[in-house]
């Protein structure tokens, strides 16, 4: 009977042996391949996995979603265009403003301010606006992760940290953003609607 047991105990430490192996085996396999196909990347001893597909991406949507992206690039169209129109159209307004609120990425941090997101902005398209009679101002109202803001609490401050005139809301918290940051976008764009010239964001 001993020697039973002792036989049985020996086949089932073999047999685990064998399982151990051969799921050693499997993992190695399948990590060739995924590298081959891509899937992977190894740095040291770690993987890391290929980007995520883009859920937008055209490849990715159904017809009636790709539509539906057509109309609402058409709405933002128009609204851009509106939002222009009104303001060179305007007899009473010599300036046109773009307030950005963001992290230290908007800010413009590890940069010279001329080189900044915003400065470049300016520069960019004043001569377009001088060419219609108008100033082009866009502000920067970018802050460091020190200061404790995130995307959930700065939008409440819009009309602190720019112009309460402001033409263009330019949001720029998506290097942040984590859960929940529709809540924070919605909230922005509310408190534009009641801001004197209802800007665009």
């Amino acid at each position: 009977n001993d020697d039973k047991k002792n036989n049985n105990n020996k086949d089932k430490e073999d047999n685990n042996n064998d399982d151990k192996k051969n799921n050693k085996n499997d993992s190695k396999e399948n990590n060739k391949n995924d590298n081959k196909n891509g899937k992977n990347r190894k740095l040291g001893k770690t993987f890391v996995k290929r980007a995520k597909t883009i859920h937008n991406h055209p490849d990715n949507l159904t017809p009636e979603q790709i539509q539906q992206q057509k109309h609402y690039s058409k709405q933002r169209t128009t609204k851009l265009i509106t939002t222009m129109a009104r303001a060179l159209l305007n007899p009473l307004q010599d300036d046109f403003k773009i307030g950005t609120i963001g992290s230290s990425v908007a800010a413009g941090h590890d940069n010279c301010h001329y080189d900044s997101y915003e400065s470049q902005l300016q520069r960019t398209l004043s001569s377009i606006f001088l060419s219609a009679g108008m100033n082009l101002i866009v502000q920067n109202a970018g802050e460091g992760g020190g200061c404790g803001d995130t995307h959930e609490n700065q939008v409440f401050c819009i009309t602190h940290n720019v112009s309460p005139d402001v033409d263009i809301i330019h949001y720029s918290w998506t290097y942040f953003e984590h859960g929940g940051a529709e809540k924070a976008r919605e909230s922005l764009i509310r408190w534009g609607q009641q801001m004197p010239k209802r800007p665009m964001v």
